[in-house]
């Protein structure tokens, strides 16, 4: 196979992410050391507590194996192989928080940002039936994997290690505008 070329399929999606409570949260409780943070639009320096390091270089070790991070790893037809893929991701990351001793530490952080985004990949995937609206599902899936693995990239610094998905992906590192909600709207606060 000399030679084979990998082509990344570029799809669209409507999906956005919310994370402006996370965003709101960190501002007010960020402390000015530790690790340099890139989070969507915002870059913080967090406390990195002493099993942080442990527990991000776990993290990493049990993500690398996920074949739903890796597009050309995970077929059109294992679409509920991949949800349930998510879910096992999501449990692991809502265990590993429960260890830490700091919500506003930053592995807390970053795994709230992964929550959330898997949170909202779900709901969304809740609202149309995928094996009719395949092409929504399949854009909001690459949606999500850009932002867990820009996550992962950040859990490294964490983890003060490289992560070993990177190396088989190709994905844009840059936080894409697009798929972020990072400020309340009027009406959020009125409600």
């Amino acid at each position: 196979m000399t030679g084979a070329k990998t082509v990344a399929i570029k799809r669209t999606s409507n999906l956005k992410f919310n994370i402006s409570s996370i965003l709101q949260r960190i501002k007010q409780n960020s402390k000015v050391e530790g690790v340099s943070i890139n989070l969507p639009f915002l870059s913080i320096n967090l406390t990195v507590y002493d099993d942080e390091e442990k527990i991000a270089r776990e993290v990493l070790i049990r993500l690398r194996d996920k074949r739903v991070l890796v597009a050309w790893e995970c077929c059109d037809d294992c679409i509920k192989n991949a949800l349930a893929s998510m879910q096992d991701i999501r449990t692991l990351l809502v265990n590993k928080q429960v260890e830490l001793p700091d919500e506003n530490s930053a592995l807390f952080v970053l795994f709230d940002l992964m929550l959330a985004g898997i949170r909202q990949f779900l709901t969304f995937t809740e609202r149309y039936y995928f094996h009719i609206y395949r092409e929504e599902y399949f854009g909001a899936l690459e949606v999500l994997r850009g932002h867990l693995l820009r996550c992962i990239e950040e859990i490294s610094k964490v983890g003060n290690t490289t992560p070993q998905l990177s190396n088989r992906l190709n994905f844009n590192p840059i936080w894409e505008k697009e798929h972020y909600i990072v400020e309340s709207s009027p009406s959020d606060s009125t409600a």
